[in-house]
Parts: structure tokens; C-alpha cells; sequence
């Protein structure tokens, strides 16, 4: 799934020009369908009232959630204004931009908002093998904890683009559309899809072409047609049988690589990183010290006695 990041892609410039700012940071992910999921980050700290003009029409949904509590929100749509007020924690909106609609927002706000045209459901719903949705239903006054959590796991990509895997970026935008389409859609779970785990081989398989692309990005489209499998239901499967999710087994074996090379002086650290997957120095030392609780300069200090 390739991703075009920041002020690089249209949804992002979409909202900077609606918010009135200089910049949003956003990026877009691209199916191998070719359908487009955008996610962004608004943020505003000060006291201000955002009067929005609308969002152009079109075939797609805007999703919204608050990762922190805010202000006021109000939403206009076919003449009649629907006062949200304060935003808690968890807050979740749903806009058919299919419908002209305008809103204000009062700050502070920190909120995740996702980009959906329909065609990426329909690519979904497809792909999953279940009914295409005609409409997503969200009451005002949502809580969703789920979109909340994906939103937050999502917000370091947006923060360090050079630090995005596209499997992280696939496995999360995987999940969002699986969740909305289960909750807001009305579409019925797919739970015995993919809970009988990996077999054997595809275990293997899957574990070896992770292996061979340590180095490199890899898509989990990529690595579910190595088994034969939806990518859902390879996700799901992967779970299953390992305990971890794809990206979180491949970053695992990315840090015991890292510490097998560290125990090498001579190498320096920075050819350590590119050769083990990440994106440069500060990258490893970031997600290092997050899995191992050190630096990789201390633990090598530490190992080498």
C-alpha cells in the first residue's frame, strides 16, 4: 500500500485551506485496488472558533475522533444546526459527503480525522466477501473507543513520515474499515474467517518473506499473497498463531537483529539501522529503546562488558 505523505497529498491540503493553516499533517494510503484512504491530524491548542465551509460533494465519508477532550462542535446540514457541545475523549462523528453540510468547531481539539470514499468500502466489502453498505449510521454523542485507539497508533506515523512502515499503515486502515463497516454499517462480524490460524506452511512462509524483506518495506497485501489469503483474514490468522500482529512480529525481529550487529563494534550504528529495516539512526533509537528500554549505544556499551 503505497503512502503519500503531508502537504504531498490532497486530502491534506483539503483541510488546511477549510482550518485557515499553514499546514495538516496527513498522508494518504493507497490499495492495490487503487482506492485511497486519507488520515489526518488536527490539532489547535489556543481559543479559537473554526466557522467551516463546506467539504467538496462527493462519494466518500469523513470520519472524526477526539483523542483528547475539547471544545464545542456544531454541524449544519439541510438547514438545521445539531449543537454537539464539548467534545469528550473517544467523541466519534461520521459526515456523508454526499451531502452539503458546514460546521464549526471551537478549540482546543486533537482530532484524527480519516478520508473514506466509498470505493475503498466497496474494494472492502469485496475483498471480505460480505454486502456493500448503502450508508454509514453514527448517532450524535458516539463514543468509540476502538476508532479512538487506531487514531492514536496511527498519530506517530503523521508526526515522523520517515519512521512510516506500510505494513503498520496497511494493518491500521484494515482495521478501521473492518470496524466501521461491523458498527456503522450494519454489516455482521466475520469472526470465524480467520480463527483457525496459519497452516503449517503458510506459517513458514509468511515468517520467511517477512525475513527476506527485514531490510525493506513490505505491504501486508505482499505478504498475505505469499499464503494465499484476503488480507484480513491473513491478519487475522498471523495473530492467531503467533500472538503478535505482522508488523509488531517484524519489528521484533528487527531489534534482535539489531542486537546481533550491535555486538559487532566495528559496525557503526547508523548501517546497523538501514541494514535492520528502519529509516535511519534516530529511527532505531527510538523504537529500541521503546521494545528494550535502553539506547542501542548503552546496551551495546552494556554487552560489549
Amino acid at each position: 500500500m503505497p503512502i503519500t505523505h503531508c502537504s504531498d497529498n490532497r486530502f491534506g491540503q483539503r483541510l488546511a485551506q477549510q482550518y485557515g493553516v499553514d499546514g495538516v499533517p496527513s498522508l494518504v494510503a493507497t490499495s492495490r485496488w487503487g482506492s485511497q484512504l486519507g488520515i489526518a491530524y488536527m490539532c489547535h491548542e489556543l481559543p479559537h472558533l473554526f466557522v467551516l465551509p463546506p467539504l467538496p460533494t462527493e462519494d466518500a465519508f469523513l470520519l472524526s475522533v477526539e483523542i483528547a477532550s475539547g471544545g464545542c462542535r456544531g454541524v449544519s446540514s439541510g438547514g438545521t444546526m445539531l449543537r454537539l457541545g464539548l467534545q469528550q475523549e473517544g467523541a466519534f462523528r461520521i459526515a456523508d459527503l454526499s451531502e452539503c453540510s458546514a460546521a464549526y468547531v471551537c478549540s482546543p481539539f486533537h482530532s484524527m480525522l480519516f478520508h473514506v470514499p466509498r470505493e475503498a468500502l466497496d474494494a472492502f466489502s469485496e475483498e471480505m466477501d460480505m454486502p456493500r453498505v448503502g450508508a454509514l449510521r453514527c448517532d450524535a454523542g458516539t463514543v468509540d473507543t476502538v476508532v479512538a485507539s487506531l487514531g492514536r497508533a496511527m498519530l506517530p506515523v503523521l508526526k515522523q513520515p520517515g519512521d512510516a512502515s506500510t505494513l503498520f499503515v496497511d494493518h491500521l486502515t484494515l482495521a478501521l474499515k473492518a470496524h466501521v463497516l461491523h458498527a456503522y454499517g450494519g454489516v455482521a462480524g466475520t469472526a470465524n474467517a480467520g480463527s483457525r490460524g496459519l497452516a503449517p506452511w503458510q506459517e513458514r512462509r509468511a515468517k520467511a518473506f517477512l525475513m527476506e524483506h527485514l531490510a525493506g518495506d513490505v505491504s501486508l497485501a505482499d505478504v498475505a499473497r505469499e499464503c494465499a489469503l484476503s488480507r484480513s483474514h491473513f491478519s487475522k490468522a498471523f495473530k492467531q498463531t503467533t500472538g503478535q500482529a505482522p508488523h509488531a512480529w517484524l519489528v521484533t525481529q528487527r531489534i534482535d537483529a539489531a542486537c546481533r550487529l550491535l555486538r559487532q563494534l566495528e559496525l557503526p550504528i547508523s548501517e546497523i539501522a538501514a541494514t535492520c529495516g528502519f529509516a535511519d539512526q534516530s529511527h532505531l533509537t527510538r523504537v529500541f529503546s521503546a521494545h528494550i528500554g535502553t539506547s542501542p549505544a548503552r546496551w551495546r556499551r552494556l554487552s560489549s562488558g
